[in-house]
């Protein structure tokens, strides 16, 4: 094809996509269920946002979803700043499955746990465990706000469901429930381990996952001892340098979902 027409070519897909983002630049998770000619009502933050920070005006449309009946297309009927009706219109995209991967972590810094809860909910997460460990010793976390971390990244990434953020566990608690058949990869920060490809792509098939990163100074020798007693865990290497703990969690879910998972 002629550069000329190339360059066309990504100019007019860039312009679709622009197009597309400007038609329905409000997308929010909601509770509501989600049908043809149904009505839902927006709570107060969702209707401060809606009229207030993007400035939506009546019959200007959004895209609402719920974890269960896909992406819906609704038009504003009502926008006020404290409540916004919302009438659905048609169906965008029907409810499609997400791998069925956890993401365990250890907590360390604020800002460094949201970019762990954010970039897992990006990456398809299914769910999001924090763990403690004997070296963890970030902050204080709150649930709920790791949770709303989730709502809001899968708000922005298309993801049609809202991973759950657990409840922090002692590690051992959660490998403990975790069931005998999922795999559990984990990420070994002393630079020991096969090759992730080689690993991962000697389990293609499998359905059921958990990645394992740990915390600033890493797993004790003891806890390395007892994580790789588990059966149906696999201990891989992230490569020949340290990696900071967000770094380890997103380098793992991104080798695992373009091995493995949905890619």
């Amino acid at each position: 094809m002629p550069l000329i027409a190339i360059s066309l070519s990504l100019y007019r897909y860039k312009e679709v996509r622009v197009m597309a983002q400007k038609q329905y630049s409000v997308r929010l998770f909601v509770s509501s269920d989600l049908g043809k000619d149904l009505g839902v009502v927006l709570d107060k933050a969702q209707s401060h946002y809606v009229a207030t920070v993007m400035r939506q005006q009546k019959d200007d449309k959004v895209a609402l979803f719920n974890g269960r009946d896909g992406e819906w297309i609704g038009v504003l009927q009502e926008v006020h700043k404290n409540h916004c009706l919302v009438h659905l219109v048609e169906q965008r995209r029907p409810q499609t499955p997400e791998p069925d991967i956890y993401m365990l972590f250890a907590p360390v810094k604020k800002a460094q746990t949201n970019m762990i809860v954010q970039k897992a909910t990006e990456l398809g997460a299914a769910k999001i465990m924090p763990v403690q460990t004997v070296r963890t010793h970030g902050e204080r976390i709150r649930n709920d706000k790791l949770n709303l971390q989730a709502l809001e990244a899968a708000e922005q990434c298309q993801r049609l469901n809202v991973p759950l953020v657990e409840e922090i566990q002692k590690l051992e608690t959660t490998l403990l429930a975790l069931e005998p058949d999922r795999i559990l990869i984990f990420c070994n920060e002393n630079l020991t381990g096969e090759h992730p490809l080689e690993v991962l792509n000697g389990l293609k098939g499998a359905s059921k996952w958990a990645v394992l990163t740990g915390p600033e100074g890493g797993f004790t020798d003891e806890e390395c001892a007892f994580i790789e007693s588990r059966e149906n865990t696999h201990t891989i290497s992230l490569g020949p340098r340290l990696l900071r703990a967000e770094t380890a969690a997103i380098a793992s879910l991104t080798l695992l979902q373009a091995t493995c998972g949905d890619w």
